[in-house]
């Protein structure tokens, strides 16, 4: 599957980060598939949405990224090399260094032992040992100012001492301590107020285009990748179901269980208890988005995997 963008030259640019084919099966009896012949492409500067509901995947496809799933099938290319099966320190430091992620608890990510200035200057020291001591605490501070925080006020604070929104800021700025191409964002602003949920998403969305970094925005809420990405990707039990721009995905959406997360979302207008109706079909759209379908072009870089039996607008 490919949502490729075309650069100014008309050439497509090589993505940051490749899944082709990648399928994970954990043991059990029966073996559940947790994964199944996955592809999606990574851009510099770009963003590409991974929405669906809780035991879609999703997760699943981060930890494969982040080396902590071995994939059962399939192959991880990043930067044009494949990173399917590193071996040895060295490489996988610079997997590590290269392939950053963002928690979604902001609370358990950090530890509670240490202060904001040892959460970020840690990475340096490991990834960066040609800075000094002093090079590492201004480099942390200037992390903060990008992040949107005062590096006077945060580096000497513990974690109990900062909000949920500035914790999360605080993990952001200490995936970017090491300058990675691709940055892993599993539900950033999940746990969050939703006060400050947008403004979470509006940094990150900034640091993407100002970094050229390639961003994986994973969500259950596919209202919000509107706001932080270019392509989505809807995952239903393992398999993308339908991928595209972001605007068409959302306005022209071509699977029964893309419209079905849609429908869910609130909206101004709809009474409360509208959803009923959805609740009602819910169960007859995932049993006709698990049958088999191959995923087919249905629009100018828009797929949409075929279904069994058509299913009603929810």
């Amino acid at each position: 599957m490919s949502m490729t963008p075309t650069s100014t030259n008309g050439t497509a640019p090589r993505p940051a980060l490749e899944l082709r084919g990648l399928s994970v099966t954990f043991p059990g009896r029966p073996p559940v598939k947790a994964l199944s012949d996955v592809t999606l492409q990574l851009h510099p500067g770009r963003a590409l949405a991974l929405v669906g509901e809780s035991g879609s995947g999703k997760s699943t496809a981060a930890k494969v990224l982040t080396r902590l799933v071995a994939p059962s099938d399939g192959h991880i290319i990043l930067d044009g090399q494949d990173a399917t099966r590193i071996n040895g320190r060295e490489a996988r430091l610079d997997y590590c260094r290269r392939v950053q992620m963002v928690f979604q608890d902001p609370f358990a990510a950090l530890n509670p032992a240490h202060t904001v200035a040892h959460h970020l200057v840690r990475p340096l020291a490991l990834h960066r040992p040609e800075l000094d001591a002093a090079a590492r605490l201004e480099r942390a501070a200037d992390l903060l100012r990008q992040v949107d925080l005062d590096p006077a006020a945060a580096l000497p604070k513990y974690p109990h001492e900062l909000s949920g929104g500035q914790r999360q800021r605080v993990n952001l700025a200490r995936a970017l301590a090491v300058e990675p191409q691709v940055v892993i964002a599993d539900e950033p602003t999940s746990m969050l107020d939703v006060s400050i949920r947008l403004s979470v998403l509006d940094t990150l969305n900034r640091l993407k285009r100002d970094r050229g970094i390639a961003l994986l925005y994973i969500t259950h809420d596919i209202a919000t990748a509107r706001h932080v990405a270019e392509e989505t990707a809807v995952i239903y039990r393992g398999r993308i179901v339908e991928a595209g721009p972001t605007d068409t995905v959302l306005r022209q959406p071509q699977h029964p269980y893309t419209r079905l997360l849609l429908d869910a979302v609130p909206r101004v207008g709809r009474p409360f208890g509208a959803t009923g109706r959805i609740s009602a079909e819910a169960e007859r759209v995932r049993a006709v988005s698990a049958g088999p379908g191959e995923l087919v072009p249905v629009g100018p870089g828009h797929l949409a995997r075929r279904t069994a039996a058509p299913v009603a607008n929810a």
